[in-house]
C-alpha cells in the first residue's frame, strides 16, 4: 500500500508543478526527487537511473526522432507548403466541411506542443459559411487533431510507448490502426454532418479548379508524411533514421541554401521539448529503481483485478493529470512491461484510456491554446469531447470481451 502512496504523491507534485506553469521536463524532475526520497534513496540507485538515461538508445532515438520532426516542421511552416495546401484543398474538394476537418488532421500529424493554434485559423476560415459557436470550432480543432494519437509513428507518445513496452512501432500501429479510423468517423458524425451552410453564404466557396502549382503543394504536403510512414511501419526503420531521410530529401526539394538550414537547425533545438522528454525519461528509471511498480503489479496480482481495467484507470488518470501522452506513457507502460510484457490488449487499452484523459485534461496544451483562440467555454467545449471519448473507451473495451 506504501508504494500506492508513494507513487500518488509523486504525481501530485507533477500535477502541481504543471499547474503552476513549470516546464515538463522540471515538472518530470521534481516528481523523480519526490520518489527517490521516499523509496530509500541511495547514491546507487540516482547514479544507475542517470547512467541508464543517458546511455539507453531509447533515449536517443527519441531525442533524435523528435529533433528531425521539428525540422520538418519548420520546413512545412518556411516553405509556404501549410498556406498552399490550405488553397489547394479549397479549391480540390470545395467542401468546407471536409476541410474543417482535413487541416487540423493533417496538422495534427506534425507534432508540436501547443501546435493547435496553427490549426485553429484555418478551422476559423472553413467554419465561415457556418453558424458555429466558438465552442463547436474548438472541438472540431481539438478532436481532428487528435485522430492520429493511436497511429503515428513520430508522436512522442507512440515512441515512448514502444521503448519502454518492448513492442516495435508496427506492431502497435497495426494493432490500434481501428481506433484512428474510428476516431475519425466519430467525429465527423457527432461534429460536422449536423451542420447546415447559412444562406447567405451557401455556394460561395470557391469553383476555380487547382492549377499545376496547387498540386505542387499537395505534393510537398503529403509526399514526407507519406513517406516516414513507410519508412516506419513497412521498411521498420527507426523514426529517427526516416525522420533524417525524410528531412534531407525536403532540403534538397525546397532548395533551401546554408542559411537557412543553419537556421532550422538551431530552430529544432527546442530545449522546452527536449528536456521535458529527458524528464520523462529519467523519470521513468527512477520508478523502475524505487520498486514501486513491483510492488504495486504484486497487489494489484493479489486482489485480482483485472489489468485491462487496473492499467486502464492507472493510464485514463495519468493522463487527466498531465494532459499529455508522453506523461501518460511514462507512468502508465512500466506497469504493462512488468505485468504483461508485450501485450498487444493491455497497450491498446491503456492508449485509449490515456488519451482519454489526457483529451479531458485541463493541463492540454491543445485545449489550452485553443479556447483561448476562440474565447470558448471550458466545460461547453468538454461536452463532445466527453461523449466522443465515451464511444472510444467502450469500443475499445468491447473489442477485448
Amino acid at each position: 500500500m506504501f508504494a500506492v502512496i508513494k507513487v500518488l504523491v509523486t504525481l501530485a507534485v507533477i500535477v502541481i508543478a504543471l499547474n503552476r506553469k513549470i516546464k515538463m521536463g522540471n515538472a518530470m524532475l521534481a516528481g523523480s526527487v519526490v520518489l527517490l526520497l521516499l523509496s530509500q534513496p541511495t547514491l546507487e540507485k540516482l547514479a544507475a537511473a542517470t547512467l541508464r538515461t543517458a546511455t539507453s538508445h531509447s533515449t536517443w532515438e527519441i531525442l533524435f526522432a523528435l529533433y528531425f520532426v521539428m525540422c520538418l516542421e519548420y520546413q512545412f511552416r518556411t516553405g509556404g507548403i501549410i498556406d498552399g495546401l490550405m488553397a489547394t484543398a479549397r479549391s480540390l474538394l470545395k467542401s468546407d466541411r471536409v476541410l474543417l476537418a482535413m487541416m487540423p488532421a493533417f496538422l495534427g500529424f506534425l507534432p508540436s506542443l501547443g501546435g493547435a493554434i496553427f490549426s485553429a485559423p484555418l478551422v476559423e476560415s472553413a467554419s465561415k459559411p457556418y453558424s458555429l459557436s466558438a465552442e463547436t470550432k474548438t472541438a472540431i480543432n481539438y478532436w481532428f487533431r487528435h485522430v492520429w494519437e493511436y497511429t503515428n509513428p513520430i508522436f512522442t507518445g507512440m515512441l515512448l510507448a514502444s521503448q519502454i513496452s518492448g513492442l516495435s512501432l508496427n506492431s502497435l500501429i497495426s494493432h490500434m490502426a481501428w481506433l484512428t479510423v474510428l476516431s475519425a468517423v466519430i467525429g465527423w458524425l457527432l461534429l460536422i454532418s449536423p451542420l447546415k451552410q447559412n444562406q447567405r453564404t451557401s455556394g460561395t466557396t470557391g469553383t476555380s479548379g487547382p492549377d499545376i502549382t496547387s498540386y505542387h503543394y499537395l505534393l510537398l504536403a503529403t509526399a514526407p508524411i507519406v513517406a516516414n510512414f513507410i519508412l516506419v511501419v513497412f521498411l521498420k526503420l527507426p523514426a529517427s533514421i526516416s525522420m533524417a531521410l525524410v528531412v534531407g530529401a525536403m532540403v534538397f526539394v525546397l532548395r533551401q541554401n546554408l542559411p537557412d538550414i543553419r537556421a532550422m537547425l538551431l530552430h529544432a533545438l527546442d530545449s522546452k521539448l527536449l528536456l521535458g522528454i529527458i524528464g520523462i525519461l529519467f523519470f521513468q528509471q527512477i520508478l523502475q529503481q524505487s520498486g514501486a511498480i513491483d510492488e504495486i503489479a504484486l497487489l494489484l496480482n493479489a486482489v485480482s483485478i483485472p489489468p485491462t481495467v487496473v492499467i486502464g484507470i492507472i493510464a485514463f488518470v495519468a493522463g487527466l493529470l498531465t494532459g499529455t501522452s508522453q506523461g501518460f506513457v511514462a507512468i502508465a507502460f512500466p506497469f504493462i512491461a512488468v505485468m504483461a510484457p508485450g501485450n498487444l490488449t493491455l497497450a491498446m487499452i491503456s492508449f485509449v484510456m490515456g488519451t482519454a484523459g489526457q483529451m479531458l485534461s485541463p493541463a492540454h496544451m491543445c485545449l489550452l491554446v485553443t479556447l483561448d483562440y476562440f474565447n470558448a467555454d471550458f466545460v461547453k467545449t468538454l461536452r463532445p469531447v466527453f461523449i466522443l471519448n465515451t464511444i472510444m473507451i467502450a469500443a475499445a473495451y468491447a473489442s477485448i470481451l
